[in-house]
């Protein structure tokens, strides 16, 4: 790695809440990375032209595990998208995200993470489960694209035995409808410390490369 990796990295974080916590986190160590709010799906952003820095995407994640309960940190080792094939995340970074988490006080799981195009909930987390992944998101293997090296630091939100609905993919929307409130319920209560926990493993992971 170069001897400041963190000036070439660039940290992706979808929602707003997952944004501020990492921006908050990163500040308090006095780490220069870029934190960019991509919007789900990276519906918010475009990468920049080559030459490109490393992509990290950090925040929450659906779990596909029946073993991995809400709370679970996961740290990529490869990414697919639904149809495509996993790609290796760059070795370097995920050793680095793993040593963040560790310093944290969390014992990652490493493997593979699937980019999906809405949430995975219901009879496809176990189909997916099956596959080999462990969790998903929305947003890292559309990344791949790119060319640049990728990492990515999750914390699951939901599991199988306790999981949202799909209509979460639109929050606002989403908390207007009464029959989505007691999920709303749980969601406000791990929504924010998740996201920090994920953003201190972050930062944690980006001074162990840069030490």
């Amino acid at each position: 790695m170069a001897e400041s990796p963190s000036q070439d990295v660039v940290v992706l974080a979808a929602m707003g809440m997952e944004w501020r916590a990492i921006r908050h986190a990163l500040s308090a160590t006095g780490n220069p990375a870029q934190v960019v709010r991509c919007g789900i799906a990276l519906r918010r952003w475009a990468p920049p032209p080559p030459p490109r820095p490393v992509f990290i995407t950090c925040g929450l994640a659906g779990g596909l595990r029946s073993d991995l309960p809400p709370g679970t940190v996961v740290v990529a080792d490869r990414v697919a998208m639904e149809d495509g094939q996993p790609v290796a995340c760059d070795p370097e970074w995920v050793a680095a995200l793993v040593a963040g988490a560790r310093a944290c006080g969390h014992e990652p799981v490493v493997g593979p993470v699937l980019t999906a195009r809405r949430l995975v909930v219901g009879a496809a987390r176990g189909a997916w489960a099956g596959k080999g992944f462990v969790a998903a998101d929305m947003e890292t293997a559309l990344l791949l694209p790119t060319g640049a090296p990728l990492a990515s630091l999750r914390v699951i939100i939901d599991a199988p035995a306790a999981e949202v609905s799909e209509h979460w993919v639109s929050p606002g929307r989403a908390a207007l409808d009464p029959r989505r409130w007691p999920e709303a319920m749980w969601l406000a209560a791990r929504a924010p410390r998740y996201s920090r926990l994920a953003a201190r493993c972050l930062a944690a992971g980006l001074g162990a490369a840069g030490g």
